[in-house]
């Protein structure tokens, strides 16, 4: 069997979304660039990401009962790359607004959610939420990454 740098070079052929989850906690805005992301039900609207147990993040979105998916745009890429590695939205020069949870300025579409269940998947939680609002606040090309490298559609 390949080793797990073999694995995961083979998982990164699958383009894939980018987004940030991002919640209140402690009175700050975080978020945590995700790509584990997907559309689980339309009726009752369900999504999913999935977090590693192992880092620091965990600790910080485990528990947020509201958070937002923010699906970012192509010229998102710094800001991705920023909350990759800061969870403090802040510090990561993002805009925001919303009262339930840091919804980011300039994303193709945002998902406000309430956690309804988490499932152990191995290294990671798979958290499932229910959408309580949406939006698609801007018409421009997703973010993708393929081949460890963000890049756009097409």
């Amino acid at each position: 069997m390949p080793d797990s740098r073999s694995f995961r070079d083979a998982l990164g052929r699958y383009p894939t979304g980018v987004t940030i989850v991002s919640a209140y906690v402690d009175g700050r805005a975080v978020g945590m660039t995700v790509n584990s992301f997907a559309s689980v039900s339309l009726e009752p609207r369900l999504l999913l990401w999935s977090v590693e147990k192992a880092t620091e993040r965990y600790r910080l979105f485990r528990n947020a009962k509201t958070y937002a998916i923010n699906v970012l745009a192509a010229d998102q890429a710094g800001l991705a790359h920023a909350c990759a590695l800061d969870a403090d939205l802040r510090a990561c020069h993002a805009d925001w607004t919303g009262e339930a949870a840091p919804l980011i300025e300039g994303c193709v579409s945002r998902f406000l959610c309430r956690q309804t269940a988490v499932h152990p998947g191995g290294d990671h939680d798979i958290i499932v939420g229910e959408v309580t609002d949406f939006d698609t606040p801007r018409e421009a090309p997703a973010l993708v990454f393929y081949s460890s490298t963000y890049c756009e559609p097409g």
